[in-house]
């Protein structure tokens, strides 16, 4: 394990900073459940540039849920015997950038409005 203390940290804080991700989380599936049954009731609706936004999110909230399963998984992994772990490391293979930022404890902006870019 490779680190200096300044990267070591408890492991209630990095497992904190990933619970308050996955409540960011849950606030995004809120937004899609309430778009899809709007769609699911009315077939006649057509589908409108938020909505289709909307419905592309699903692909970010199945990235970030992987990267936080990965995240968790390697801080388990990492997690030294008086109970610190080198975040570092363990977000070294985060690949979501505004995500990783937060959970090395950036104050990162969230976007109400943003939706995945996939194109």
């Amino acid at each position: 394990m490779t680190g200096s203390g300044a990267e070591l940290q408890p492991l209630s804080v990095a497992s904190g900073r990933v619970a308050a991700e996955l409540r960011g989380l849950q606030d995004r599936i809120a937004r899609l459940e309430d778009t899809l049954e709007s769609l699911y009731q009315n077939p006649a609706v057509k589908l409108d540039g938020h909505s289709i936004g909307t419905l592309q999110d699903v692909d970010f909230l199945l990235q970030s849920i992987t990267a936080l399963s990965n995240y968790l998984e390697r801080l388990s992994m990492l997690t030294t015997v008086d109970g610190q772990v080198c975040v570092k490391d363990a977000i070294s293979a985060i690949t979501l950038r505004d995500m990783a930022a937060r959970l090395r404890g950036a104050e990162v902006k969230r976007e109400q409005t943003q939706h995945a870019e996939l194109f």
